[in-house]
């Protein structure tokens, strides 16, 4: 393991090729761990739960995925800052900002939990769920919110854990937890039938588990950032550059939530059930390459944001140079595997499902060819936050909600559910165009 000032003179010095590979590997490796017990739930329940359970998963997650952009606001905000004032050599300063995030973690966990467990229902029935539906995404969102601090803390304390040089000890934790997420899956879904009730309270003590394994780290004598009462009284200047600083990962988190809920609303407008049912297939297959792209923005993080802090900017985009590589050959991959045998993965998710699955696999021929821009968009953003540029970020990406509102809706109108399946990739495009554009003026003015 390394100590906390090997950690800053390997990010200073080490090459950059051996750094990112450090780093990211433990980050995909344990992003992909996350993924996979997504995916399982998403197994269980569209075995066991059939089409009713995965239209009620489809439905609820995206509203319970709040949690999770709150946790990344924070954590990456915050992880983001600490790396900065590091490479500063601030120390007291980074600590402070760590301490300001824990607490806004506990504030946002407590306050999300009143509200969703209140609010939720009225949330359901204005996506327009009923009947069954509406009963067993209720019970999920309920759990998901009771519960909701742990997600938050989870997600947060990751990223701040992975920043203080230990990437490999979070990519432990969250393996125990996705293998904990799977007993408990079986456990509260097929043996104890608590429907999707069962897969919310999984996933919610595994998010207790991550969290409190990835929080004890600092408040031990292991980390030269340990967590104390003074460095938890919150400072508004602390609390409004880490909201600055995170609401890029915010936008990218809260944007699954809605680009989820705008294609489930734009398939019951044009389509049916079955299609929210075949996107929920597609969603959770696009899930595993969205990670490994997280991993590779995740896991360059520390190495961008010290050496901005350094004013290595010759090192900064070296990385991105391998990052961007990195996520287009990781999408490469991707794109062979969908074309070529896209049954096998719609059998993973649903079974051998005869209305489900030709609707599913049409579904992924017209929806993962821009599946490259998803890859070089993330890693753009997250490269923009991470050297404290948080406007170019943020522009990215609330300029990709904003713009997929309008088109799926007008696409869906011109060409019926050809055009939901089709609408992100095409708006994804665009905004690649304009990323890489912003990228070359950026590089010629801080080299």
């Amino acid at each position: 393991m390394h100590s906390a000032a090997e950690n800053d003179q390997s990010l200073a010095i080490e090459p950059i090729g051996k750094l990112v590979w450090r780093y990211t590997i433990p980050t995909i490796l344990s992003m992909l761990v996350t993924g996979i017990y997504v995916a399982i739930d998403g197994m269980f329940v569209g075995h066991h739960l059939g089409e009713v359970g995965l239209a009620g998963m489809m439905l609820a997650y995206p509203v319970g995925a709040i949690l999770y952009a709150i946790g990344a606001l924070l954590g990456m905000g915050g992880a983001a800052l600490v790396s900065i004032n590091l490479g500063r050599n601030d120390i007291p300063r980074a600590r402070k900002i760590l301490g300001n995030t824990f607490s806004l973690c506990l504030l946002a966990g407590i306050l999300f939990a009143i509200s969703g467990v209140l609010f939720s229902r009225d949330i359901l029935i204005w996506l327009g769920a009923e009947g069954e539906v509406l009963t067993s995404a209720d019970k999920y969102l309920f759990w998901y919110f009771f519960l909701g601090v742990f997600p938050v803390l989870a997600m947060a304390f990751t990223a701040l854990l992975r920043n203080d040089g230990r990437p490999g000890f979070v990519t432990y934790v969250l393996i125990l937890s996705g293998c904990l997420n799977a007993l408990l899956d079986w456990l509260f879904i097929v043996v104890f039938p608590f429907g999707l009730a069962g897969a919310a309270i999984a996933t919610m003590i595994c998010q207790a588990v991550t969290a409190l394994l990835c929080l004890q780290h600092f408040f031990t004598a292991k980390t030269r950032l340990r967590i104390n009462l003074e460095q938890m009284v919150l400072s508004l200047d602390n609390c409004l550059n880490i909201v600055r600083v995170g609401f890029p990962s915010f936008l990218m988190n809260l944007y699954l939530s809605i680009v989820l809920t705008l294609h489930n609303t734009a398939f019951l407008w044009v389509g049916g059930p079955i299609h929210v049912a075949a996107f929920g297939v597609v969603s959770y297959a696009e899930a595993l390459f969205y990670l490994v792209f997280e991993g590779i923005a995740f896991g360059t993080q520390p190495i961008f944001s010290f050496n901005a802090g350094a004013k290595r900017f010759d090192r900064v985009f070296a990385t991105l140079k391998v990052a961007v590589w990195m996520a287009l050959i990781t999408a490469g991959i991707g794109l062979l595997f969908i074309y070529i045998v896209p049954q096998y993965l719609v059998y993973i998710f649903a079974g051998d499902n005869p209305q489900l699955t030709p609707v599913a696999t049409e579904g992924m021929r017209l929806y993962f060819w821009g599946l490259p821009f998803e890859g070089l968009i993330l890693v753009g953003a997250a490269f923009f936050q991470a050297i404290n540029r948080p406007k170019e970020a943020s522009i990215l990406t609330g300029s990709k909600l904003l713009l997929i509102a309008i088109v799926i809706y007008l696409f869906a109108w011109l060409f019926g559910v050809t055009g939901v399946w089709i609408s992100l990739a095409s708006c994804s495009l665009v905004l690649t165009l304009w990323m890489l554009y912003t990228l070359s003026k950026l590089s010629k003015r801080l080299r």
